[in-house]
């Protein structure tokens, strides 16, 4: 039997390059989305806007979040930056690990049973060792929340259509080799359309799924698996009547960050 809920997805980070396409996706799947968001930022969902529900608050202030994802069945958090301002009290862990924190805090408080965190697999090249420290801080703190958790280590992600999107898919590729994908498949570059549908196809556990750690590799298996399909409604016991002609199925419907120049990932 389904878990109550299951395809209710509260998602932090919805207005992000990846944010929107993992949203995109659990439209797609037939998800109920839920997308935290500041008012001045709703623009960015575009048309997603009409498939979507969205709420106000801000993940670097706890107050705000308060009942938030009551209600929901996962928590999907991808909210972070490899761009840090120290000056300005940017610093990895305030950009990172204290938004996880309350994002992991209201679900606990808001009895939000799953939850799901976009880490990192790896540090950037010419990146702080501070923001892979951020990233595993979060993992540790998600770990002793006593939540049900998955945690996604993913590797870098790009768009086919941007420059350089012919290389990456080269590399991409090649990573997923048997010969190669033992020592680079953890680390070469996705396509954020692939990684968007493995994440969308994380939320949706109809049954809560056992705490792992997903690499490249799982997101590229789970992101080419069919859609995952709603729940159909239960239909009334059938009357012993003559039966008429069945009815055509309904069509299933298709498809934030502060004010900061940093951007999420």
């Amino acid at each position: 039997m389904a878990r109550r809920n299951w395809n209710k997805v509260f998602v932090t980070g919805g207005t992000s390059f990846v944010g929107l396409h993992v949203v995109a996706s659990l439209v797609q799947a037939g998800a109920d989305v839920t997308v935290l968001v500041l008012p001045e930022h709703e623009e960015k969902l575009g048309g997603l806007r009409r498939h979507v529900r969205m709420v106000a608050g801000d993940v670097w202030n706890s107050a705000s979040l308060k009942g938030r994802s009551r209600g929901h069945g996962v928590v999907l958090h991808m909210v972070g930056s490899i761009r840090a301002q120290p000056e300005r009290g940017l610093t990895f862990q305030q950009l990172n690990l204290v938004p996880a924190r309350n994002a992991i805090s209201m679900a606990v408080s808001d009895g939000v049973p799953y939850f799901v965190l976009l880490s990192a697999a790896t540090r950037p090249p010419g990146v702080s060792s501070d923001y892979m420290r951020s990233k595993r801080e979060a993992e540790e703190y998600l770990r002793n929340s006593g939540l049900r958790w998955i945690i996604v280590r993913a590797p870098m992600m790009f768009e086919r259509e941007q420059r350089g999107g012919s290389f990456f898919s080269t590399l991409s590729q090649l990573g997923s080799l048997p010969l190669l994908r033992v020592f680079l498949g953890r680390r070469v570059p996705l396509p954020v359309e692939i990684a968007a549908r493995g994440l969308a196809q994380a939320a949706l556990q109809e049954e809560l799924p056992r705490s792992r750690i997903l690499y490249a590799g799982d997101l590229r298996y789970m992101g080419r698996l069919k859609k995952v399909k709603p729940p159909r409604e239960k239909q009334p016991p059938q009357s012993r009547r003559p039966k008429r002609a069945a009815l055509p199925e309904d069509e299933i419907p298709f498809g934030w960050l502060p004010n900061s120049p940093l951007d999420d990932e």
